[in-house]
């Protein structure tokens, strides 16, 4: 399914509202500017393919509104990173993670993601990946880990694991960088956790 104009034009202002979301914060966590430098610089420079995925929404979707609920209570960028996200959203291809099944059933149920720039997204392209994931309450997203580099920002809030570290409370607008196989993991709370990542696949 291709995009229209109008749904190109989403596109960007979506991606214009990640980059917004991102540099307010990113003076907090200098290690993660390099990608998100490099990240946004390549997105304004170079253009990618239109994605031609048919749209799929999985019953854990139905927490979707819920996490926008509690996203927009954030900083003002959030709240219309949020938006942006959500008009967008209706073009996702919804997917779990490869092989959660043999994780847990509550794990496979509870969870969904979504390319938006990159491979079997709604742009593709080689050297960025931008998706989101949301979990449903009280769902844990396993540790796992990488190659490439990435940096999440959250949306609406949870728990955040990184290096084997105890879990910390990420709140909308915080920013989460993962060094190359980094592991990481999150946790919903009473609430879903909504987050968007940023992948820099040109190592």
């Amino acid at each position: 399914m291709a995009l229209n104009m109008n749904q190109t034009d989403d596109l960007q202002c979506f991606i214009t509202a990640l980059e917004a979301g991102i540099r307010t914060r990113i003076a907090d966590y200098p290690d993660a500017t390099p990608i998100v430098d490099r990240i946004f610089t390549t997105l304004k420079n170079t253009d990618g393919i239109q994605g031609n995925e048919r749209p799929t929404r999985l019953p854990v979707c139905d927490h979707l509104e819920n996490a926008f609920c509690q996203a927009r209570k954030g900083p003002k960028p959030i709240y219309e990173l949020t938006n942006a996200l959500e008009k967008i959203e209706k073009n996702f291809k919804w997917h779990q993670k490869p092989e959660a099944e043999r994780l847990s059933e509550e794990f496979f149920n509870g969870h969904a993601n979504a390319v938006i720039v990159g491979k079997g997204g709604l742009e593709i392209r080689q050297d960025v990946r931008i998706g989101v994931s949301l979990v449903a309450p009280r769902i844990d997203y396993p540790r796992h880990h990488h190659p490439p580099e990435e940096l999440y920002i959250a949306l609406a809030p949870g728990k955040w694991m990184q290096d084997d570290k105890e879990l910390i409370l990420r709140n909308s607008g915080d920013l989460i960088h993962n060094p190359p196989n980094c592991w990481h993991a999150m946790q919903a709370s009473q609430a879903p956790l909504l987050a968007i990542w940023c992948l820099w696949l040109n190592q």
